[in-house]
């Protein structure tokens, strides 16, 4: 492809290649960049609609039966009083309340939990109590109460059904509630969503 010829001027000889007065550089390979390691990950591919749309198919798809808002109103409304905590109040509005630490206030929920360590004193209105601690002061509790082995209730109790296990203590006074009084529900307040 490309030949040497002579040049009957200078000597020079001419190819393909630059001319001999030019000054020459050095055969290098010429340098790759560096791999964009960001570029070659793999990235997630994220649906991109628009928000209206699906607003509108949300309306015409059929709602989820109801009990589902209450059973996620029911894990908002949970409190769980940890080991080594100290509280002191007023608790209302509440599904459930687990007490693994001290607890002075005065509390409405449909479910109330004393574990072992845990130790309650005040006033309790619930549906359903289960005391395997220590409870000290007045509990109404209009449906079962279990009462367990390690469980020691000191105060005024009264129950629309108890069970008490092989070890479990009770002190103070007791008194049952009339069938009609055990069917009423604890009354608990509309949840409200926070900054109402």
């Amino acid at each position: 492809m490309f030949s040497k010829k002579q040049s009957g001027q200078n000597g020079n000889t001419e190819t393909g290649e630059a001319k001999e007065d030019a000054p020459r550089l050095p055969k290098t390979s010429t340098p790759r960049p560096a791999e964009d390691l960001l570029a070659r990950r793999p990235r997630p591919d994220i649906p991109r609609t628009p928000a209206a749309p699906a607003a509108a198919s949300a309306a015409s798809e059929p709602r989820a039966p109801a009990h589902k808002d209450e059973t996620a109103k029911e894990e908002q409304s949970r409190l769980l009083v940890g080991e080594g905590i100290k509280l002191k109040g007023e608790i209302t509005n509440c599904a459930e309340l687990v007490i693994e630490g001290a607890v002075d206030a005065r509390v409405e929920a449909r479910r109330f939990q004393v574990s072992n360590n845990g130790t309650f004193s005040g006033e309790c209105n619930v549906e359903e109590a289960d005391i395997a601690g220590q409870f000290d002061g007045t509990l109404n509790c209009r449906g079962k109460l279990i009462v367990r082995s390690t469980g020691k209730l000191k105060g005024t109790l009264r129950y629309g059904d108890v069970e008490i296990e092989g070890g479990g203590r009770v002190a103070g006074e007791i008194q049952e509630f009339g069938a009609e009084e055990s069917r009423k529900p604890v009354e608990q307040p509309q949840l409200k969503a926070a900054g109402e």
